[in-house]
């Protein structure tokens, strides 16, 4: 961040602020970087508004950049509604019952095959950071010391959020892996010669199975609960709606340009499609997850900078609080790789 992006950064705080910091902190592109800092630093309420403008607005530029870099962020849904629970509703496909040219049938009524599940908020977390005032006046020297003392401030907040997300994510598909909420298909453990070469084919076959319609690919049908007394779910996945997750020391050996041609797609709009991860978690044995984009469900609940100012200690508190749902839609296909005979080097 330049000392320009800096000075734009600080203005725009200044346009949303209240008018009292309006008229004591001048504008940053006509100032030196003392006329801003010594009003802030004058009173604690300036100071207080400037911190939590700041910090939020550098963090949602960091959430932005998080995107580009984070591997499982293009899973993540929309934030939630109000409540902490979403249903997730599917209806089963009509079924033929035969051309009824007497009209025997006209009043007769036809329930659809109507399933539903739940997805609750299971993630309460808050990540805590204080800034004291004696921080934030070595920090007022120079634009580049203003914007290094905010980036590590910033970054101890979210660079946290930000792992932990991830690993929560792994956690949720290990956690499907372990407990039956996944088709498993079975491969050769990686380290036999030609494994990455078969994984390969089983990948690039079942993604073309699940473009048809079936009852073998969703794990609904796995864990179907004893009062649904309607048929399996029967869905599908066409290509363009499937994500592939693979370890990336297995990525590392495979052709992604033949794999891309095996897809039907060009190398960049493959690899758009393809998400690497160091490991799954506690799944041990998984090597990849072929799956529907809707079958993972991570929305956030609550994702805000609360802060508190303690005079007697002269520091302020801040708070990143992120409230999150980890869940799996069962209605959608999803099929994990892996291998009951995991050797012991891996």
């Amino acid at each position: 961040m330049s000392a320009q992006t800096m000075q734009t950064l600080l203005d725009l705080i200044r346009q949303e602020a209240s008018l009292e910091y309006q008229n004591r902190v001048p504008e940053a592109v006509r100032s030196k970087i003392e006329e801003i800092g010594n009003p802030i630093l004058e009173r604690t309420d300036i100071a207080n508004e400037f911190l939590t403008a700041l910090i939020g607005r550098i963090g949602m530029t960091m959430i932005k950049q998080r995107i580009a870099t984070n591997p499982l962020s293009i899973l993540k849904k929309g934030g939630m509604p109000l409540g902490s629970d979403i249903q997730d509703i599917f209806v089963n496909m009509a079924q033929d019952q035969g051309f009824d040219g007497k009209g025997d049938k006209l009043l007769t009524r036809t329930l659809p095959d109507i399933k539903v599940l739940y997805h609750r908020l299971n993630r309460k977390s808050q990540y805590p950071v204080t800034i004291s005032r004696e921080q934030l006046a070595s920090a007022f020297v120079s634009w580049e010391k203003l914007e290094e003392f905010l980036t590590a401030i910033v970054n101890s907040l979210y660079s946290g959020d930000n792992r932990d997300e991830f690993i929560l994510t792994k956690n949720t598909f290990a956690s499907a892996i372990e407990n039956d909420k996944i088709v498993k298909l079975n491969v050769l453990d990686i380290n036999t010669p030609g494994a990455t070469k078969t994984l390969v084919k089983d990948i690039i076959k079942t993604s073309k199975l699940m473009q048809f319609p079936s009852t073998i690919w969703n794990a609904y049908n796995l864990n179907r609960p004893e009062h649904d007394t309607g048929r399996p779910i029967e869905t599908w996945t066409p290509l363009e709606n499937q994500i592939l997750i693979i370890r990336a020391d297995i990525m590392t050996d495979i052709n992604v340009d033949e794999l891309a041609a095996a897809f039907n797609m060009e190398k960049m709009q493959f690899m758009q499609r393809v998400l690497e991860v160091d490991n799954f978690g506690s799944a041990t044995n998984c090597y990849a997850i072929l799956c529907d984009e809707a079958y993972v469900e991570v929305r956030d609940n609550l994702f805000e900078v609360t802060s508190f100012n303690n005079g007697q200690g002269l520091y302020l508190n801040y708070w990143l609080n992120h409230w999150q749902t980890y869940s799996l839609s069962l209605f959608a296909n999803a099929v994990a790789f892996i291998s009951d005979n995991v050797s012991s080097d891996e």
